[in-house]
């Protein structure tokens, strides 16, 4: 049996994948199996999150580093954000910071791409020199309205997210949302709740081209790293692992 079919979450993820494969609602990557989709209609999703009063109020907002995110971080730029977002894996660094007040008007749109907030972001070489985050945006290949969500399933975004816990830069209170698709708000019986794992993180904030969902999720967030899943593979992709471990030995 292919490793996708093998538990509820991944169920859930091929038919979200092949749905919307079927109904061509995603022009590129391709095929979608395996990957954040990049979905007709990200950019109104990312305006209909802009419209809302905790991006609104936000200083600092994290973004997923996949290609449905990217008009998300160039108009968090252009409405003065600054911006964390991940490089790939297997660098030392959590984040890049993306300045919307050292980073030209004229460049933020390539800022925003992956190319380009390689090249324009300033790593934050040290895990204390993340500032607090305001709003945390995750990549989502399902939800639903009560707050259930799936990523890809690599667990990579729930690591950062634990990271920023045991920094103290996000709280249980620290608003998460995502942008979707509307294909990809399955019903709550599909990825019932006692189908996650402690360490996935909810959503408190869904929104698609055409709506903004307030999940009133009573899911609990994961409140930091859950030492037993992270794998050795994780430690090498995700270099601030080893730093995070170190600091709690140094404070043991």
């Amino acid at each position: 049996m292919d490793d996708y079919t093998c538990d509820k979450k991944n169920q859930i993820r091929l038919w979200v994948w092949f749905e919307m494969e079927r109904l061509q609602l995603v022009p590129y990557p391709l095929p979608l199996k395996g990957r954040i989709p990049n979905f007709h209609g990200s950019k109104s999703a990312a305006y209909k999150l802009c419209s809302t009063p905790e991006f609104r109020s936000a200083t600092t907002v994290k973004i997923h580093p996949s290609l449905n995110g990217t008009a998300l971080r160039y108009l968090a730029l252009k409405f003065g954000k600054k911006v964390l977002t991940p490089p790939l894996p297997g660098h030392d660094f959590l984040y890049f910071l993306l300045d919307p007040c050292t980073i030209p008007p004229t460049s933020y749109k390539f800022a925003a791409t992956k190319r380009g907030f390689n090249k324009l972001g300033t790593p934050c070489s040290a895990l204390r020199q993340i500032p607090k985050v305001d709003l945390v945006v995750v990549a989502t290949v399902a939800c639903t309205s009560s707050g259930a969500r799936v990523g890809k399933g690599k667990g990579y975004g729930e690591v950062e997210y634990g990271i920023l816990r045991e920094l103290g830069v996000v709280s249980q209170g620290t608003p998460v949302a995502t942008i979707v698709h509307d294909v990809q708000i399955v019903e709550c019986d599909m990825l019932p709740v006692d189908s996650l794992a402690s360490h996935d993180v909810p959503v408190d904030i869904v929104c698609t081209p055409i709506a903004v969902t307030r999940t009133q999720t009573c899911i609990p967030k994961p409140a930091g790293i859950l030492w037993d899943l992270i794998t050795d593979q994780m430690m090498e992709d995700i270099g601030a692992l080893k730093e995070l471990k170190s600091m709690n030995q140094g404070n043991s």
